[in-house]
């Protein structure tokens, strides 16, 4: 970025300097030699893609509201000699209680971004802010607990345990976090009947629909009273009826629980429900304008 020069009170007389003193005038060879150290940029070239976790230059979110908020991400795979640029100088920001839908084709980085965003992996460049803390600067313990206490995920596949009930897979977490069989188990009980599976807290996922099947996975990632829902493509694999069931629940959720919500989907119905609707393209999000825009772009 150019550095803007503000010039005030010009005058046509020529303006006698005022002497300066001792100390001024042996700091200036100091103050010389540090501007003459920065290295300039040749001008018109573009900057490279930073590969740098946690540029100590990168400005600081905004605690005030957002709950996450992504800096200057990059992501790059390298395939042989080639590299492929999925997520370019990448910025968002997740205030508190706000849902939004990230739609965009398939491999553009969607999924690359909501796993980024959860901290399952690690950016090429870039920041990812939580409240102030950049997760990446954060021992991988701390990491794992600040997940499994701020974040809920919901994705594609259920990813239940085949050989657990309903109740013991949505108590999981808890019980995995120190609590007790019992007390696991009487807090799971109320947010499988929330989402609509009182009757059906004995039965293994085998058992279970494929809609069955995605509400156990949503009452799982909500069991831990997580402030921010990412959910990948959560109807993905559902027909219609059951898409549209499960759509309906997450907006609810979302409302009831006042949840920061980022939903990756393909889905224009459950997409149109949130609060925004962006578009992964070429690395970077722009506000989405419906389907016939997507095409025009292509």
């Amino acid at each position: 970025m150019s550095e803007e020069t503000s010039q005030t009170g010009a005058n046509l007389t020529e303006t006698k300097a005022e002497p300066r003193s001792e100390a001024e005038t042996k700091a200036e060879p100091r103050a010389k030699a540090g501007s003459e150290a920065s290295p300039n940029r040749t001008r018109g070239s573009k900057p490279p893609i930073s590969r740098e976790i946690g540029t100590p230059s990168m400005p600081k979110a905004d605690q005030s509201r957002a709950l996450l908020e992504a800096i200057k991400l990059n992501k790059v795979f390298s395939t042989g000699s080639e590299e492929l640029v999925i997520l370019n100088a990448l910025d968002l920001t997740v205030e508190r209680g706000r849902s939004m839908a990230i739609l965009g084709a398939s491999g553009s980085g969607k999924s690359t971004l909501l796993y980024l965003l959860g901290g399952l992996d690690k950016p090429t460049g870039g920041n990812v802010y939580s409240m102030g803390r950049d997760l990446f600067a954060l021992s991988e313990n701390d990491l794992a607990h600040w997940r499994a206490q701020e974040i809920g995920f919901v994705f594609q596949f259920h990813y239940l345990l085949s050989d657990f009930t309903a109740l013991e897979n949505v108590a999981m977490p808890l019980l995995l976090s120190g609590k007790g069989r019992q007390e696991a188990f009487d807090l799971a009980g109320p947010v499988l009947k929330r989402v609509g599976l009182a009757d059906r807290v004995g039965h293994r996922p085998g058992a279970l629909s494929g809609g069955e099947q995605q509400r156990v996975a949503i009452a799982r990632a909500l069991i831990m009273e997580p402030r921010i829902l990412l959910a990948d493509e959560p109807t993905g694999n559902l027909d219609n009826r059951n898409a549209a069931m499960v759509n309906d629940l997450i907006c609810q959720l979302v409302s009831e629980r006042n949840l920061s919500a980022i939903v990756v989907t393909h889905n224009e119905r459950l997409a149109r429900m949130m609060d925004t609707c962006l578009e992964l393209f070429e690395g970077q999000l722009r506000p989405w304008e419906g389907p016939e825009a997507a095409r025009g772009s292509g």
